[in-house]
C-alpha cells in the first residue's frame, strides 16, 4: 500500500556551502584510481572535520564534491558566519596536503589539521615545490524547503530551492 501522504518538510532560513575539488579530472588521469580514492577521501575527512566543527551538517558527498547545510538540523543565529569561516578554514587546510602519495609526508589518514583532531599537525606536510588541493567553495543562504527526498532504499533529507542551485552553479565555474 502506497502512503498517500508525502514527508513532511520544513521551510526555513539555510546557509548552503558547495566545495569542489580542483583539477579532479586532471588527476583521474595522472593517478592509479586506489591513490585518486585516497586523494578524494582525505579531502573528503578534511572537509568534513572543519564542518562538524562548526555545526554544518554533511547532506550529500557528490563524487568530489560535497554539499553541506549550516542551520539543519540545528540552527544558530550565526550560520552564514560559520559557514564562510568553515571554508576560509578548508581553503587554508588543503593546499598543505598531497596530491600523491608520492609526493610527500603530508600523505593519508594522519594529514588532516585541525584543532580538534586527534592526529597532530604534521610539521613539513608536503616538501618543497609540491603542489597541495585545491578547492573551489560558494556559500548562500535564503529560503529552502528540507524534506525527505529520493525512492527505495535511498533517501536523503535535501533542500530544495533557488539557495542550493545557485551554489552547485558557482561552485563548478
Amino acid at each position: 500500500i502506497l502512503n498517500p501522504q508525502p514527508p513532511s518538510a520544513e521551510r526555513r532560513q539555510l546557509t548552503v556551502m558547495f566545495c569542489d575539488l580542483v583539477g579532479s579530472t586532471a588527476l583521474s588521469t595522472q593517478l592509479d584510481p586506489e591513490d585518486l580514492r585516497e586523494v578524494v577521501r582525505n579531502y573528503q575527512q578534511t572537509c568534513a572535520v572543519v564542518i562538524q566543527r562548526y555545526e554544518g551538517h554533511i547532506a550529500q558527498y557528490l563524487g568530489d564534491g560535497l554539499l553541506a547545510y549550516f542551520g539543519y538540523p540545528l540552527a544558530h543565529e550565526d550560520d552564514a558566519a560559520r559557514a564562510v569561516r568553515a571554508g576560509l578554514e578548508i581553503i587554508e587546510a588543503l593546499p598543505r596536503q598531497a596530491l600523491s602519495p608520492f609526493q610527500g609526508e603530508g600523505w593519508g589518514e594522519g594529514s588532516v589539521q585541525s584543532s580538534s583532531c586527534s592526529n597532530p599537525p604534521h610539521p613539513n606536510p608536503l616538501p618543497k615545490g609540491a603542489r597541495g588541493l585545491q578547492v573551489r567553495i560558494g556559500i548562500h543562504t535564503g529560503l529552502v524547503v528540507v524534506g525527505e527526498m529520493g525512492g527505495g532504499a535511498k533517501r536523503e533529507q535535501l533542500a530544495l530551492g533557488e539557495t542550493p542551485n545557485i551554489e552547485i552553479g558557482r561552485a563548478h565555474v
